[in-house]
């Protein structure tokens, strides 16, 4: 087995950002998160030989093909054509197939598996991938799919692709797509349709994605106007093609015949140039914060990015120091070694890409701080990747054609107006069915192109009802500080939308009762309520998303109940989680949230009890349950008054326990006199001041949270050193797995992490 460390170390990736923990919020214009462009992919075995008679062509360099060579079948068991979601990630160096699609292909049984391995490094880290023998990739839009659900199928006719690639295959731990890269933009001009939304199901998941056509180089804009200059890099890379290293086995070349340089090629296909550096589709952007700017920076355009990345030195000559300033956000980012936390993100407030045939200007835009490798100039840092969150709602195409003398544009980047339609909510009624045609501005049913925009218009609160299934392109929902703006999805009905789903202050999503479903790439909570219960989705096929409270409230539950989430949950900072607890069963007897990845924890977490509901010792309530597991923890508590509660953070859960009744130094279930005597004797070691007062208020037993009782004054002694006592503040830092409070109205005291 040979392992390549060369020339391929510096492979950038990075797919998209998961999910954040908020410090501070400073909401964006642009999304914090955009679109995913998949593609359906097929693998054939087309490769060319050396013949050592003959040494003409060059067949270590892909080949564009426009369509399937019927001498050379589409790839399958059993004689079955195989095909599979692919990401399309300009970024990308190379293309990497899962070990399913390895599988699918059926690579080993049809003599396509190389023996040797390659690191891939991107913005998470390494991983070891093995090199597959040269072959024929092909993709097409899904929009060009015939089947899905169990099975992916395409038109074959609307293939086009590349042959004599050496493709890699990730290992079992890879937890993204297949990945369709850099050297099919290499060869075809792409265009992205954010005007032809697809959204279907497939292997259980809801796949969403523009439309994307594969056309020859050259082909231009298809209309579209306004174009950046994209800047090949290298440029003799794209002029040759995407090459891999071969093996030559000496055998043939004494033998005479062909020699199978398709076999065991020491490298993926890339395009480098002579001197074995990578390449990338580059743009010049132009940043303003405040009174700092930069111009002409050269950005990485990545398909694969849903966010723009800057440098660390690139973000502190903006006015962010990634190091020193307390960031905007913190992010989760996956990439092709997993998932990193902790990166600091920022809300710049210009970002210009230089542009012919109109201007594009976005403001207050997200933006993550992360080095990330060039993979032009390895060993050195690029200054940022552009993502797809800016171009939401239009259409591209990106034409990569290399200038060699001929006329017209150079390597383009084509960027459209919106291709959207905004529909604004207009019923005053207090609740109005949302497929109504007159309960919108302009008159009609909503459809997958509008972005719906659902505001409080009325003197008093409002209520638009989702009866029955629905798709839009983006939905925000908003009301007022005094009349509230809710979506109320009934109990059999799905609201879809193509891409961001936002709440802002004053407006609710409210999930009516098992069956009721919300369906989204990402769900951003930004002052506004997410609550009920039924399932939410978020994603896009084998790509997760997350429901982020960035500075919201999710309440399951109507007063109890269940939330499901396929995806992960991201509690911010300035984000709350409430409970109604009713009992020890979860779903009927109190609030439950189950996610199906990770739960990301951090802001508050607030828990009433539902009624007269009171609670023994020992009782536990397992609040949140998580697949992939439970990252951090909330930073405050707000639970009911009277009780003593532990908290503990599991590794696939958070369970909440009743430890006794507050004042109960004896642990004998009440608190009377007798626990004065064990906070005497235990003052200054066990107990403080604080620890009395909680006894005082509690006194002659288990009360509700705003019961009252006469409580017998203490000893004069004893009062003055409480009232010494209370002077002083007292914090306790709870173990790393656990966190012990007494419950009160506001938060006990906040927890450091």
């Amino acid at each position: 087995m040979q392992r390549n460390s060369a020339m391929f170390r510096s492979f950038v990736f990075l797919t998209f950002l998961l999910s954040c923990l908020q410090t501070r919020i400073a909401f964006a214009d642009v999304p914090l998160g955009g679109f995913i462009p998949l593609v359906g992919m097929g693998m054939t075995n087309e490769f060319q030989t050396i013949n050592v008679i003959d040494l003409g062509g060059i067949p270590f360099i892909a080949e564009p093909s426009t369509s399937i060579d019927p001498a050379f079948p589409l790839l399958g068991t059993g004689g079955n054509a195989y095909f599979d979601l692919a990401l399309l990630d300009s970024g990308a160096a190379t293309h990497i197939i899962t070990q399913e699609a390895f599988n699918g292909f059926d690579l080993a049984g049809n003599n396509m598996q190389g023996t040797n391995i390659q690191p891939v490094g991107g913005a998470t880290g390494v991983i070891i991938t093995e090199i597959n023998d040269a072959g024929g990739i092909y993709a097409a839009g899904l929009g060009d799919r015939t089947a899905a659900g169990t099975l992916l199928d395409m038109d074959t006719t609307k293939l086009r692709g590349q042959t004599s690639v050496a493709t890699l295959t990730a290992p079992a731990e890879w937890t993204l797509p297949n990945i369709l890269g850099l050297p099919m933009a290499a060869q075809h001009a792409i265009a992205i349709q954010n005007s032809d939304p697809q959204i279907f199901q497939h292997d259980g998941r809801t796949a969403r994605t523009p439309q994307v056509e594969f056309r020859d180089l050259g082909s231009g804009g298809d209309g579209i106007l306004r174009r950046a200059p994209l800047k090949l890099r290298p440029g003799i890379g794209f002029i040759q093609g995407p090459q891999y290293v071969f093996n030559l086995d000496f055998n043939d070349i004494l033998g005479g015949g062909n020699i199978a340089v398709h076999d065991n090629p020491a490298s993926p296909s890339v395009v480098i140039d002579t001197n074995g550096n990578g390449g990338g589709l580059f743009i010049d952007v132009d940043f303003a914060n405040g009174s700092e700017s930069l111009e002409d920076r050269e950005l990485l355009f990545d398909t694969g990015a849903d966010l723009t990345v800057v440098s660390q030195i690139t973000a502190a000559r903006l006015g962010f120091d990634p190091i020193l300033d307390t960031p905007d956000f913190v992010l989760e980012v996956e990439g092709s070694g997993g998932i990193s936390t902790g990166i600091p993100g920022f809300y710049l407030d210009e970002l210009n890409i230089d542009t012919i045939g109109g201007s594009f200007t976005m403001q207050n835009v997200p933006i993550a701080v992360l080095d990330v490798t060039n993979p032009n100039n390895p060993g050195n840092i690029i200054d940022g990747i552009l993502g797809m969150h800016l171009f939401t709602g239009r259409d591209l195409v990106i034409d990569a054609n290399a200038s060699v003398g001929q006329a017209g544009a150079g390597p383009s980047l084509y960027i459209s107006d919106p291709v959207t339609e905004t529909h604004d909510w207009a019923s005053p009624a207090a609740s109005a069915n949302w497929a109504t045609t007159t309960s919108w501005s302009a008159a009609g049913t909503p459809s997958i192109m509008w972005q719906a925009n659902v505001t409080n218009v009325s003197g008093s609160s409002q209520i638009a009802s989702v009866t029955s299934d629905s798709t839009i392109f983006q939905l925000t929902v908003s009301g007022n500080a005094s009349n509230a703006m809710s979506v109320d999805i009934q109990v059999g009905a799905t609201l879809t939308t193509f891409g961001e789903t936002r709440i802002e202050a004053g407006g609710q999503i409210r999930l009516n009762g098992s069956g009721a479903k919300i369906d989204a790439q990402f769900i951003n909570i930004e002052d506004g309520t997410l609550t009920g219960s039924g399932d939410i989705f978020v994603g896009t096929g084998p790509i997760h998303g997350a429901v982020r409270n960035l500075s919201g409230r999710i309440e399951p539950g109507a007063p109890i109940g269940k939330m499901n989430i396929v995806g992960d949950l991201s509690n911010l900072e300035n984000g709350t989680i409430a409970f109604d607890l009713g009992g020890t069963i979860a779903e009927t007897g109190h609030d439950q949230i189950a996610t199906e990845r990770f739960a990301f924890l951090a802001g508050t977490l607030e828990v009433l009890f539902d009624g007269s509901y009171i609670p023994s010792i020992g009782d536990m309530f397992t609040l949140i349950t998580s697949t992939e597991g439970v990252v951090g923890r909330f930073d405050n508590l707000t639970l009911p008054h009277a009780f003593s509660w532990n908290i503990d953070y599991l590794p696939n859960s958070v369970v909440l326990e009743v430890l006794g009744l507050a004042g109960d130094f004896n642990g004998d279930g009440s608190a009377l006199g007798d626990d004065l005597t064990t906070w005497q004797s235990g003052y200054g070691s066990t107990y403080n001041g604080v620890d009395f007062l909680t006894w005082q208020q509690n006194y002659q037993g288990v009360l509700n949270a705003g019961a009252t009782i006469a409580v017998p004054e203490p000893g004069s002694w004893i009062l003055m050193l409480c009232v010494l006592l209370c002077a002083t503040p007292f914090g306790r830092q709870i173990g790393s797995c656990t966190d012990r409070a007494i419950g009160q109205s506001a938060p006990l005291h906040t927890f450091q992490h």
